[in-house]
């Protein structure tokens, strides 16, 4: 009896601590180097104004979500998406660039039933449940990219470091350069 009771709301916890991340690439096929806003919400924009990626990867997907990916060759989420992928029964998705372009941000929506395709409608300006567009409130929050990600799969904590620390330890990255000791300390 207590099971039956329990196992619901065990449930819906499990499915409230989903998290996607969202990853910035230097290769074009989401590999590579890469920084991360880590547990991503729906909504919002992923950018740190000065981060140029070849491709967004999108993982941890809850598989039995649909969602709406878009990256952005500007700085910001508030301009016709530069490339988009809807997810379906994925973990994860990749937003390749076109013509050698980069893309700066990038967001997922979804709809107020995502766990089926018909229930799910692209629009370039969705935003969370129950509407709003890219001038809401909702839809102009941003995270910043919060962990850098070595090619070796080595990850290190960026968040709250200076603009041009990261900026720098994003191109050693890049270069295939050892991160300095002195960043040892913030390795997850």
């Amino acid at each position: 009896m207590l099971l039956s009771y329990c196992a619901p709301v065990l449930f819906g916890l499990v499915a409230s601590v989903s998290a996607i991340d969202a990853y910035y690439h230097v290769g074009e096929n989401c590999d590579g180097p890469s920084v991360v806003c880590s547990n991503l919400n729906p909504g919002v924009c992923c950018t740190d104004g000065r981060t140029r990626a070849d491709s967004i990867g999108y993982r941890g997907i809850p598989t039995n979500w649909v969602i709406a990916a878009k990256s952005y060759g500007g700085s910001a989420c508030d301009s016709s998406p530069a490339a988009r992928e809807v997810s379906q029964n994925t973990n994860f998705l990749c937003l390749r660039t076109r013509f050698g372009n980069t893309v700066g941000a990038t967001r997922y929506d979804f709809g107020a039933n995502s766990k089926r395709r018909d229930d799910f409608s692209v629009s370039d300006n969705a935003c969370l449940p129950g509407g709003g567009d890219a001038e809401t409130e909702a839809c102009t929050s941003s995270q910043k990219p919060d962990q850098l990600v070595l090619e070796d799969g080595t990850k290190f904590d960026i968040a709250g470091l200076e603009d041009n620390v990261v900026d720098q330890m994003i191109k050693l990255a890049r270069e295939g350069t050892a991160i300095p000791v002195t960043f040892h300390s913030r390795k997850l």
